[in-house]
């Protein structure tokens, strides 16, 4: 099961464990709680009183306005091709099983236009650039991203009606935000050209066997030419595959509302961890063929922030409650990168909607 499945199938859990509540629901709402609501100072809530003083949440969690940012700046190799394993642009001419160490028949080649006469010419594109040296780049949005929200708390005071304490959260949020590339490059381009003899060349398209047997045969080697510059297109995606975890802590102030309702406040520092990977998946496209060219850098960074939120609570039973939540936590951006590449994950306006249970003790 994927996560992002996994965590809509616990919110249905979680709404089907509140709705099991709700008939056997008994008001936890009493005004005759300990303050008093004459006075604005801050009294200690007794060790014996009967109040809970603690809870627990468990919950769904809900991540939007969350981003990212892709950039590129420099010449890039490319991994798709490789001509010392006989892998080219626009063909191969790899080892055959017979043992032959100058010949093979495990060759092919794509276009008519690579034969002239009993020249066959291979093409090898080494690396790219953007279009006059600059730099390349997108962006993205993850859209609604599921997590999961846990807290601990406890209270302290009474002030007036309310009760004042801290609560201790944490979140985590799978992250995966992808761009849509399509520029134009630069490439970097090697020509290695084979003597076919007095073979009779198969028509293109063509793909030999590793077997070699009754394969017409060619060259290992072939004669590389002056690597030329050829023009191209880039295409593809950059994603950002990775999770935040979050810890939060601050005072919190909560009150007990009528009709079996409850409302808490909080706010303050936080901090988390991104962990993960920054994937690319290219697709180089020149008039001499198309070459992929994939990988990843992976890393973590530690983000810091702060936070306010608020939380609406429904008793449904003295022991049980259903809360909503939403949540304001902007934080400092997380950066992976390496080679000249870098994914930029933006959490400066990140925004947090939560359901679950809360247990109060």
């Amino acid at each position: 099961m994927s996560q992002r499945h996994y965590y809509l199938w616990s919110v249905g859990c979680l709404s089907a464990c509140a709705a099991g509540w709700v008939l056997p629901a008994k008001a936890q709402y009493d005004d005759t709680f300990g303050g008093n609501p004459g006075t604005n100072a801050f009294i200690r809530i007794p060790k014996d009183t009967d109040d809970w003083t603690r809870h627990f949440r468990l919950g769904a969690l809900l991540g939007m306005n969350i981003r990212a940012n892709f950039s590129m700046n420099g010449s890039f190799p490319i991994s798709g091709n490789n001509p010392a394993a006989g892998v080219f642009d626009d063909g191969y001419v790899k080892k055959d099983n017979s043992g032959d160490t100058q010949y093979t028949g495990n060759w092919g080649y794509d276009s008519a236009s690579q034969l002239n006469g009993s020249a066959l010419t291979m093409h090898s594109t080494s690396s790219f650039t953007a279009v006059g040296g600059g730099s390349l780049g997108d962006s993205g949005n993850g859209g609604v991203i599921p997590g999961l929200d846990v807290a601990y708390g406890g209270n302290l005071w009474y002030w007036r009606h309310a009760r004042v304490g801290w609560e201790l959260g944490f979140g985590w949020l799978p992250i995966n935000i992808s761009d849509s590339l399509n520029n134009q490059i630069s490439t970097v381009q090697s020509t290695y050209t084979f003597n076919t003899g007095s073979i009779l060349v198969p028509a293109a398209p063509y793909q030999g066997s590793p077997s070699g047997s009754g394969e017409p045969l060619i060259p290992l080697t072939g004669t590389p030419g002056v690597p030329t510059t050829v023009a191209g297109t880039m295409s593809g995606s950059h994603t950002l595959d990775v999770s935040l975890y979050s810890l939060r802590l601050g005072p919190s102030i909560y009150w007990d509302l009528p009709k079996r309702f409850g409302l808490e406040l909080g706010a303050g520092p936080a901090v988390g961890l991104v962990d993960g990977d920054y994937k690319y998946n290219e697709t180089i496209t020149t008039l001499n063929g198309i070459i992929h060219n994939s990988g990843k850098v992976s890393g973590s960074d530690v983000v810091f922030g702060g936070y306010v939120n608020g939380t609406l609570l429904y008793h449904l039973q003295n022991n049980g409650d259903l809360y909503i939540g939403a949540q304001y936590m902007p934080m400092t951006d997380a950066t992976f990168s390496g080679g000249g590449r870098q994914g930029r994950l933006n959490l400066d306006g990140q925004l947090y909607f939560s359901v679950g249970l809360n247990w109060p003790f």
